[in-house]
């Protein structure tokens, strides 16, 4: 089995479809068990031409390794809030600080794994300083050129980073 990069030790908030905290459990717990909800974000950066910036995750996340996502993602850890770690996840994972705005907050099926994730949005033309651990690239896409390259098989998107994408509707 391949060394992953992300912390299986590290400790969630397990919430009910309330989103009110039950219990906790290590991050290997919740992506062996799609019964315990937990809690996660995600970002979604776009730049001044209304493009969103994609990255594609590195081969060493335990999830969706080299599938494409959103601009940031992440979970949150227990006792932790969304904003904070929606606001972390931007500096560790694109080396920015920028002011984020709620859009949207549902409850993902995803294969794997169960999350409570809130959406939110961020304006950045970049440049970036990606996380090489976390991320092998990243780009800017318009709407029409990221349905293009998706119907040519060009790049794949991971589970969430659909679900995050169909939710402001560019998918």
């Amino acid at each position: 089995m391949m060394k992953v990069s992300d912390n299986q030790s590290e400790l969630f908030d397990i919430v009910d479809e309330n989103d009110h905290v039950i219990g906790q459990a290590t991050r290997g717990e919740v992506h062996k068990n799609k019964n315990l909800i937990h809690r996660s974000i995600g970002i979604i950066v776009f730049n001044k031409k209304s493009e969103i910036f994609l990255q594609q995750r590195s081969s060493t996340k335990d999830t969706d390794p080299l599938k494409w996502t959103i601009s940031a993602s992440g979970h949150v850890l227990s006792g932790d809030s969304y904003e904070d770690t929606a606001k972390r996840e931007l500096v560790e994972e694109l080396g920015v600080n920028l002011r984020i705005e709620m859009v949207v907050k549902y409850l993902c099926y995803a294969p794997q794994e169960t999350e409570m994730q809130k959406l939110f949005r961020a304006a950045s033309n970049g440049p970036f300083d990606l996380h090489s651990e976390e991320i092998k690239q990243g780009k800017f896409f318009a709407q029409d050129e990221l349905i293009k390259t998706l119907k040519q098989n060009k790049l794949q998107l991971s589970y969430s980073g659909k679900m995050s994408l169909s939710k402001i509707g560019w998918l």
